[in-house]
């Protein structure tokens, strides 16, 4: 496909993986034609000689398994939990170590599959077939990154949606400038309360300030879930102790798939536990699990709300149960503060492990170094690279199609990434979500810190919480300038936000908007210039 000019339709396509979800639809509409869960059941291709401690590939992805078995058989064979966002990073990327039978951990080889690879193939044709009913060769496609994903990061996503999906354009946007687009502006602060945690980017101009992002894994929906989880816990031992009687009640609430089981046994941890996250999930989406104390005056007290669990019982939920979830959030009392703090220093743990890992693989090997080193140089992560001879292109075009694609380097890709990982631990706080966001703002330069703290953008699940539309909206103006009134009196914030349907997905709607204008289809990367330039490209074309 060649040049896109000015006023071309082109059909482009809008894709955002996120932790908890894929979002897959046209540009230019208003909610995605495809949307599904990002964690899925995966079975692994046996066919592989493991002998080697190398993971094998995934062959199979199931969407759906909360509710009942995998197989035919009622079992689950040896399908196991994935998700292509890494829980302690919040990126498309796989750690040094994997453990998959309980022993000590083994490397992943250098050329071997990732499983965030695999899914990111497999999800965008799955929304294409399923949804879109178009062929990815078809229609350019713009691809929603988060804020602070590295250069090399960014590199292999572009050559697996050129090499691996076929798109014959692409174009890489970050989540919080899309955010910002989708609310009209171009310059605000972006918060995004996501599922595996809260991330604050101020947005100057239609570019992230990386210096100011900030990031709270323990103030994420998955964080209010489990909270959430263990609470109905305790309610349901107390209240079934209460009823006692002659039935026998497990000591905590079960999934729907195991109240059908008539002995109510459990299935392999990891499927159980994403099961009971998901009831934990529809009791907060309900409304009842969780919500935002916005009546603080003394002696006010709400009332209790009932949640029909999968087995029939009805479980009373106070108000106390239901402002703590919420509180994770925002909240400074002790008890939130502590649980934040908790989440964020074994987060803190993880990533300086990913960080060692890699630092003693480097000193151990010496066979990568071969013409990959320069795919992830200093040079291509600000876009340099050599431009390629037009003898080289026709040498790669004339590859035979089953000729076998060789992996990319993981090792590389890790080393790569460590000084980038490095920097992500400073962005790691504890803090509440107010404080989040002067934080951020205070980090850039003084002239931008005006129409920064002026503006700002409130988007992603966690912002839906309720009892009403602007509660959550409501609340970060309230504390955002209280913190400003401090020192600086009368200022006024102006906290944006969509409707509840659009803010879980602000981000792919800013994507649609920018991807249906015709001026921007100057900015598409096509595989001609993928093929002459390589993959340093999109740290050029794509800011």
């Amino acid at each position: 496909m060649g040049a896109f000019h000015q006023g071309d339709y082109i059909g482009a396509v809008v894709a955002d993986i996120g932790a908890y979800s894929t979002k897959i639809g046209w540009a230019g509409n208003d909610f995605p034609e495809s949307y599904f869960r990002s964690n899925v059941a995966v079975l692994r291709d046996e066919s592989v000689d493991e002998s080697n401690q190398r993971r094998s590939p995934i062959s199979q992805v199931n969407y759906d398994y909360y509710t009942r078995p995998i197989q035919s058989d009622g079992t689950d064979g040896t399908w196991q939990v994935a998700n292509p966002i890494d829980p302690v990073t919040g990126l498309l990327y796989e750690p040094k170590s994997f453990n998959d039978g309980g022993g000590p951990a083994t490397e992943i080889n250098s050329n071997s599959s990732t499983d965030w690879y695999d899914l990111l193939q497999t999800f965008i044709r799955h929304g294409y077939s399923s949804a879109i009913q178009a062929s990815p060769a078809d229609h350019p496609l713009l691809m929603i990154e988060r804020s602070y994903n590295p250069p090399a990061i960014r590199q292999q996503m572009l050559e697996c949606i050129f090499e691996e999906i076929g798109a014959p354009a692409t174009f890489l946007g970050k989540d919080a400038a899309m955010s910002c687009y989708g609310c009209g502006r171009v310059t605000a602060t972006v918060v995004d309360i996501g599922y595996s945690g809260t991330t604050v980017s101020p947005v100057h101009e239609g570019y992230v300030e990386q210096k100011g992002i900030q990031r709270n894994p323990g103030a994420g929906v998955k964080a209010m879930d489990e909270l959430l989880l263990e609470r109905m816990d305790v309610l349901y031992s107390k209240q079934t102790q209460r009823v006692g009687g002659l039935k026998q009640h497990e000591p905590s609430v079960m999934p729907l798939y195991q109240v059908r089981r008539p002995n109510h046994e459990p299935r392999r941890a990891d499927i159980h536990h994403s099961a009971r996250l998901f009831l934990a999930q529809d009791c907060r989406e309900t409304g009842v699990g969780a919500a935002i104390n916005a009546q603080q005056a003394a002696g006010f007290a709400a009332p209790h709300k009932s949640y029909c669990l999968p087995d029939g019982t009805m479980l009373d939920i106070p108000s106390a149960t239901r402002f703590a979830v919420a509180d994770l959030l925002f909240g400074g009392d002790a008890e939130s503060v502590k649980r934040r703090e908790g989440i964020v220093a074994t987060t803190k743990q993880r990533l300086s492990s990913y960080i060692d890992a890699i630092a003693t693989s480097s000193m151990d090997t010496g066979d990568d170094k071969n013409e990959h080193d320069d795919k992830f140089s200093e040079a291509a992560a600000v876009g340099i690279s050599k431009r390629k001879t037009k003898r080289t292109i026709a040498a790669a075009a004339s590859t035979p199609a089953n000729a076998t694609k060789k992996g990319f380097s993981n090792r590389l890709l890790q080393r790569a990434c460590s000084m980038h990982l490095q920097n992500h631990l400073e962005h790691l706080t504890a803090s509440p979500i107010a404080s989040m966001i002067c934080d951020a703002a205070y980090r850039c330069d003084r002239d931008q810190q005006v129409a920064l703290l002026g503006t700002v953008i409130v988007g992603g699940g966690g912002a839906c919480l309720g009892p009403t539309e602007q509660a959550v909206p409501d609340l970060i103006r309230e504390q955002v300038e209280g913190i400003i009134h401090q020192h600086t009196p009368g200022w006024r914030v102006k906290v944006l936000t969509p409707g509840l349907q659009e803010r879980s997905v602000l981000s792919w709607l800013g994507g649609s908007i920018l991807g249906s204008l015709g001026s921007f289809h100057e900015m598409w990367i096509t595989k001609a210039e993928y093929e002459e330039w390589g993959t340093a490209i999109v740290n050029r074309k794509c800011p």
